[in-house]
């Protein structure tokens, strides 16, 4: 219990350090800004929820891009998981195709995946980054939900309990959306742990990234979760996708116009702001 409550203290200190601070390093020089800067809600009507997929993805840091069709995931071969996995979600996705629970270890991961054996007796449950929920679109999305590769070792009472409920309310917000665009992943900074013989790194804490398309506009908001049962509720863990990336190394949304991206990776505002 004490170990749990240092490792959440630990990880909400880290949260409130970097959404303190203010918006990272420009990414364009001033006099560019100047003359690019334009309404983010006129630019939001000229994008699209059915953009091209990639310009959506962020950055990769260990350059190993697995595309399955209905997800794309970013391998970590060092800590044999995804350090990022990338999904649009629509109203029309939310089918009641039924869970398969085919667990199985990803053969597009050119090093090898991690397998069931690894999670077996470790006392961590298999993690879903893409939910099998959000993938019952048809039998192929079910099971491709299921690949070792989307699993991250989680605490039962975390994977059970507040992540599960972040990952209804994400399903909540698509029907009153035209789409969203959702990256989630693990923070693989100082580990908790291994498990395993193919030592599977244990995260601290985990992400979740989003934005909402929705009549003409696009919104954004970011979540930082330690790695731990929690009481609190969703808005409790709301944090800015600007300090995700401080914290991660990865660039999210670099492709969107650069007055919407400034805007929605600053916002933490949940009820207002997306």
């Amino acid at each position: 219990m004490k170990k749990a409550i240092v490792l959440f203290c630990l990880v909400i200190v880290v949260t409130f350090f970097y959404n303190a601070c203010y918006y990272k390093q420009t990414k364009l020089p001033k006099e560019v800004v100047k003359d690019t800067i334009i309404s983010t809600q006129d630019t939001a009507k000229t994008l699209s929820p059915n953009l091209f997929f990639s310009d959506y993805l962020p950055t990769s840091t260990y350059n190993e891009i697995i595309k399955h069709q209905y997800y794309t995931l970013s391998y970590s071969e060092k800590d044999e998981q995804a350090e990022w996995v990338a999904y649009k979600l629509t109203p029309e996705f939310l089918k009641n195709i039924k869970r398969t629970n085919n667990f199985r270890a990803d053969s597009s991961v050119s090093t090898g995946s991690a397998t069931l054996a690894d999670y077996l007796k470790s006392g961590y449950d298999r993690g879903h980054l893409a939910p099998a929920a959000s993938m019952s679109v048809n039998n192929i999305s079910m099971s491709e939900s299921f690949f070792m590769s989307n699993m991250s070792p989680q605490k039962p009472s975390f994977n059970r309990g507040i992540w599960k409920i972040l990952e209804t309310k994400v399903r909540d917000w698509v029907k009153t959306s035209d789409s969203l665009f959702v990256v989630s992943g693990p923070i693989l900074n100082h580990p908790i742990d291994t498990i395993g013989i193919n030592k599977v790194t244990v995260p601290r804490a985990y992400y979740k990234t989003i934005l909402r398309f929705n009549k003409g506009t696009i919104t954004g908001i970011a979540f930082l979760m330690p790695n731990a049962k929690s009481v609190e509720t969703i808005d409790f863990f709301v944090a800015r996708i600007d300090s995700i990336e401080m914290l991660t190394g990865i660039d999210f949304y670099r492709n969107l116009p650069y007055a919407i991206q400034t805007k929605i990776e600053a916002n933490k505002d949940l009820k207002n702001g997306f």
